[in-house]
């Protein structure tokens, strides 16, 4: 049996009669009376038993009949909720984030839950190029990774850039260090860097360092930045982060320095899809991050 089928089957025990069931569906009375038999020879019981002119539902009609209601209903509704997505008037918006997370997003996120609360969200915090490959899988939406990106450019649509300067964290106690410092300085203590070699802020710190013809003392290499933050109130090594994470990890175990010189700044990137399909959730978003 068939969805279609199942409507005619209804039509047929609500008007009681093949005529007025045609009628209503707006199809011949033979093609029907046709899918009935095909119906009840498939289910191997008769769904009706006639009383005069009247069509009456069987025991095995009814059960039908309340099982058909469901499913109908339940196509019904999910057309309307898939129509409602497509839309944009509803929906889960599902974002991803860089493992340095983003210190607008809450602020971006209750803003625009404000403005459409009819939204929920679904956040997704990764390595950027984790990120990259769930966009390609359209796992998220969209996605705030660190640059450069790790698939090729031509594979996603950029929709922001957002630049931030560099600062050198090392543990509280630690008040050897300068302000501001410079890499000759950040070159003598054992340093704790982010991982995905040759990716953002890896690459960031290899480069700054070569180009200074300068070698890191890098002792530990860790993907989770909170970790790497406590790793580094501990007194392993000290570490080199964006302007963003002191504002998002604050407290007093750790010292944030300016860096002196010229240094690349951080560039964190919002994206999508290159030709992937926007929501209207996608699109509103997009605008709220821009405009922040």
């Amino acid at each position: 049996m068939d969805l279609k089928q199942l409507h005619y089957f209804k039509a047929i025990a609500e008007e009681g009669q093949i005529t007025a069931a045609a009628k209503k569906l707006h199809i011949a009375q033979p093609p029907l009376s046709q899918q009935l038999k095909a119906m009840e020879e498939t289910l191997g019981a008769a769904l009706f038993r006639r009383e005069g002119r009247r069509m009456l539902l069987t025991e095995e009609g009814r059960t039908l009949y309340k099982h058909a209601v469901k499913i109908i209903a339940s196509m019904e509704e999910a057309q309307e909720e898939i129509h409602a997505v497509r839309s944009g008037w509803s929906g889960k918006l599902c974002i991803g984030v860089n493992t340095l997370s983003d210190d607008l997003l809450p602020r971006i996120l209750g803003e625009f839950r404000q403005n459409y609360p009819q939204f929920t969200f679904k956040i997704h915090q990764n390595e950027s190029s984790i990120l990259c490959r769930l966009l390609k899988e359209q796992t998220v939406d969209l996605a705030i990774v660190r640059m450069p990106l790790p698939l090729p450019l031509q594979d996603f649509t950029v929709y922001y850039v957002r630049s931030e300067r560099y600062c050198f964290v090392t543990a509280a106690g630690d008040m050897q260090a300068q302000s501001p410092v410079t890499f000759e300085q950040i070159r003598e203590y054992p340093l704790i860097i982010p991982s995905t070699e040759g990716l953002g802020l890896h690459h960031m710190i290899h480069e700054e360092f070569a180009k200074r013809q300068l070698e890191p003392d890098i002792v530990c290499e860790c993907s989770d930045m909170s970790t790497l933050l406590q790793l580094v109130s501990s007194g392993l090594g000290a570490g080199i982060v964006p302007e963003t994470v002191p504002k998002l990890h604050p407290g007093p175990l750790l010292r944030y320095i300016p860096i002196e010189g010229d240094i690349l700044p951080a560039q964190s990137a919002l994206i999508g899809l290159r030709d992937g399909w926007l929501s209207r959730a996608s699109r509103s978003f997009i605008d709220a991050y821009r405009n922040w």
